[in-house]
């Protein structure tokens, strides 16, 4: 007979994860401060090129040609909950795709499936970083678009303490992400901090890990710039996609804006905004940067419901770059009910009198779930 199975015991973390706590008081000056130690510095900025010079000299022997490229999102030296689980440093290795293929394809043939050989490739590439001493497999996400492989780095020359990566070959999202945020920046300063918000919130509150069913990081960078275009009210905060540079350069940021809303207060208006959000009618699309419905090329993403329910669609998130890329295929149903229970917890401390950002920060647990369902 098969043996029980026993039931899952759940352990206190070495480094427990807790709420990040504030010397300002009130809301907007605690949305400031954090901003500030989110931003990247020159400090981690060399850091996490020093981590891709370390990533292509572990992978010269196995591919030379390649090119390897580092982005942070945030600063890469601020531990953080969920850091392993969502890194905000990324490495891509560039190389050409024939070439590629050539290399690591077994099977040869006139199409090769680079999506297979990508994940050959990522494993090859984990065992030969894994023997250099500095990198330590943590897991794999290879059913996604765009395979990819979390390590931890844990090399003095880089950091003092161990930075999680994301790896990938030949991904497009974390530059495409890094573009976006940067040319965010320029053309307003509080654009680029409510991106930074709204990713360690989701982050946070565990709602933008893909491989459990949420929305990828990338997605909460396309929600904040589509509110930003769409949904503040007032003064338009920033402009179409077609005014984007979108480059590693471009032009200074716009003259200061003449409303006076902080970071706190567009971060209630995201909140307000999707909490209202009609998924079935509009779609999130940062290229149009005006509202309206699903364009004719964008594929629906339809999520089975238990209980022989109707399936659901989720919302639909454009590609910037390739409007018929839909970005948020990998939400599940539970995913979506996650969503959603998390805008009105968070519309609901807006409610009252004095919102504390530690509060709205504090790391989702397991446990919150279970005691909602009693």
């Amino acid at each position: 007979p098969k043996r029980a199975r026993p039931e899952p015991c759940l352990q206190p973390s070495v480094q427990p994860v807790v709420a990040p706590t504030f010397e300002a008081e009130g809301f907007d000056a605690q949305v400031e401060e954090l901003v500030a130690s989110l931003m990247p510095t020159a400090a981690s900025n060399e850091a996490v090129v020093r981590l891709a010079e370390r990533v292509k000299s572990a992978l010269r022997s196995s591919l030379p040609e390649a090119e390897v490229m580092g982005f942070a999102t945030s600063s890469a030296l601020r531990s953080r909950a969920f850091g392993v689980a969502v890194p905000e440093v990324e490495v891509v290795v560039k190389c050409s795709p024939g070439l590629v293929a050539a290399r690591f394809d077994g099977r040869g043939g006139s199409r090769p499936d680079m999506h297979r050989i990508y994940k050959v490739v990522l494993r090859a590439f984990t065992d030969r970083l894994m023997t250099t001493g500095c990198f330590k497999f943590r897991r794999s996400a290879f059913a996604a678009g765009e395979p990819k492989v979390t390590l931890l780095a844990s090399d003095s020359a880089v950091s003092a303490d161990a930075v999680p990566l994301d790896l990938y070959m030949n991904a497009t999202a974390p530059l495409r992400n890094a573009a976006l945020i940067a040319e965010c920046g320029r053309l307003d300063a509080r654009a680029s901090a409510l991106i930074l918000l709204v990713r360690r919130w989701a982050r946070d509150r565990g709602i933008c890990h893909a491989s459990k069913g949420h929305l990828p990081p990338y997605c909460w960078t396309l929600l904040a710039i589509y509110y930003l275009q769409v949904g503040a009210e007032g003064e338009q905060v920033l402009p179409a996609f077609e005014a984007f540079v979108a480059t590693a350069s471009g032009p200074a940021a716009r003259d200061a804006p003449s409303d006076e809303r902080s970071v706190g207060d567009l971060f209630r208006g995201f909140i307000a905004f999707y909490g209202g959000f009609d998924a079935k009618r509009e779609a999130v699309s940062v290229r149009l940067g005006r509202r309206g419905a699903p364009g004719a090329r964008l594929p629906l993403h339809m999520m089975p419901r238990e209980n022989g329910r109707a399936n659901e669609a989720a919302p639909m998130i454009e590609d910037p770059f390739d409007e018929t890329r839909n970005l948020a295929t990998t939400m599940t149903a539970e995913g979506l009910k996650r969503f959603r229970e998390e805008l009105e917890r968070a519309a609901s401390m807006f409610a009252g009198e004095s919102p504390q950002l530690s509060e709205l920060l504090q790391p989702w647990a397991p446990a919150e779930e279970a005691a909602a369902a009693e």
